[in-house]
């Protein structure tokens, strides 16, 4: 049976949300924007600092380019809407406007808006929530390369990581039966019944998929070539909690 709650794709950046968000939007039925951030923020909604966030960051005006939703409209949303979920709703149905399918089913990734689960949670009372997680090591490597996104030392990258499965973990009693958590490297390593898996608990139909999984290559460990034995120590004295929860190993050596 098919669902039209909406569901978020929640985590750690670096963790592989893109990838989850570019294999589930191959299905015609449903359909994701850019990044929002909607519920990344502590300020209430409605407050002139939280107006600025949403307004005024240059990669969410791209974004909202990227998603066609016109400058005007966007404005018009956030004069008038009356709650944060209000303003998600209303951004989502100018979205789906533009991108043809309006009768499509809506999901949002932003990796950030896990520091706004327990709110996303109380909002969306029937939405399902999608955590993927990867190794620290790996994560936190991918942060001091900084490509698409870096951190300004060994520390902040390990605590990106460190907050947000401490979020999630702390909030799965709450959320346990609407919430799938998944590893990146076991998704992967054999993405294909990952995705299965995925979308049957999502109530979508596990054929609709059109992703070319062949383009997917197995975890490669960045970390090898990018920490030191130091930064690894560091990410083990922050993460070890959580790591050993997950099965990862952080007594590996680093770089020469």
């Amino acid at each position: 049976m098919t669902s039209d709650s909406p569901f978020f794709i929640l985590g750690c950046v670096r963790s592989g949300t893109t990838l989850l968000r570019d294999v589930l939007r191959s299905s015609e039925r449903l359909e994701c924007p850019e990044e929002t951030h909607y519920y990344r923020w502590g300020q209430p909604f409605g407050s002139n600092a939280y107006r600025t966030e949403v307004t005024k960051r240059r990669v969410l005006k791209r974004h909202r380019r990227m998603d066609k939703v016109d400058e005007a409209v966007f404005d018009e949303i956030v004069a008038t809407a009356s709650s944060r979920r209000d303003f998600q709703d209303r951004y989502m149905a100018a979205f789906l406007a533009g991108a043809g399918n309006e009768e499509g089913r809506w999901f949002d990734k932003s990796p950030q808006n896990i520091y706004g689960l327990s709110l996303l949670a109380h909002d969306y009372p029937a939405a399902q929530f999608v955590h993927i997680v990867r190794n620290p090591l790996n994560v936190v490597a991918s942060l001091m390369v900084g490509k698409v996104i870096g951190a300004p030392s060994v520390v902040a990258a390990a605590n990106y990581w460190q907050e947000a499965v401490g979020i999630f973990n702390t909030m799965r009693p709450a959320i346990k039966a609407r919430s799938y958590e998944l590893k990146y490297e076991t998704f992967t390593s054999d993405p294909k019944i990952e995705s299965k898996r995925l979308m049957k608990f999502l109530g979508e139909n596990t054929r609709s998929l059109t992703y070319s999984f062949s383009k997917i290559h197995a975890e490669q460990d960045q970390y090898l070539s990018v920490l030191s034995d130091e930064d690894i120590a560091v990410v083990r004295d922050i993460c070890g909690k959580w790591a050993e929860h997950y099965g990862y190993d952080l007594t590996v050596k680093g770089k020469p």
